[in-house]
């Protein structure tokens, strides 16, 4: 089966990815590498716009498994390590979902995976909104995602995950142009971490 690592870079290191070159993509949002398998795109919408990106360009192209990744994984897996990409992809052809989720109960107490998370106590990263309109997390899964809200929820932890490419094809190509929307308004906006505690969702 085909398979494809793409990488969304800001500046970090990337050589633990070097034995996977002519797998991976780099999408480069800060210091250009000069590197045959790299695509600039405009600093926006962190990972989350870089997926979307890759998905709505190579709809009609898509290899059979599509690795999703950060630069850097190390800050929530403890290490920059290619091995736990590889073993995400061979996981992803054996099932037909992706299987590396975290699983989460809502409790409230503004608990870090939790439905309001974002509105307890304060207002998480207030000013990055879209439109200026905050949002609380669940009204924003609803109406983009799906209007049944799961309890517990499956998480992708750290923007992480594969994914089989008959789970992004359910969705048409203008699905994923209209979430690309929700995000690519800000540096760092808010929905992106929305995005982490959706994409589940979106292919399943």
């Amino acid at each position: 089966m085909s398979y494809k690592i793409i990488v969304a870079r800001y500046n970090e290191n990337i050589d633990w990815l070097k034995s996977e070159t002519d797998n991976i993509i780099i999408y480069n949002k800060g210091d250009k590498l000069n590197l045959e398998n790299e695509i600039m795109l405009e600093n926006k919408g962190r990972e989350s716009e870089t997926y979307l990106h890759y998905i709505i360009t190579n709809y009609d192209s898509l290899p059979d498994i599509v690795v999703f990744t950060q630069a850097r994984i190390s800050d929530h897996l403890g290490k920059n390590d290619i091995d736990i990409l590889i073993r995400m992809k061979d996981t992803a052809m054996q099932y037909s979902k992706s299987q590396n989720y975290l699983i989460h109960n809502d409790r409230g107490n503004c608990q870090t995976w939790d439905k309001d998370w974002n509105f307890k106590k304060r207002i998480y990263l207030k000013d990055n909104y879209k439109n200026n309109s905050p949002i609380i997390f669940i009204n924003w899964f609803k109406k983009n995602i799906n209007i049944n809200y799961p309890n517990p929820i499956y998480i992708y932890g750290a923007g992480l995950f594969a994914v089989k490419k008959e789970l992004i094809l359910k969705n048409p190509i203008e699905y994923y142009e209209n979430l690309k929307l929700e995000v690519n308004h800000h540096i760092n906006p808010t929905e992106g971490h929305f995005f982490e505690r959706s994409w589940y969702y979106i292919f399943n």
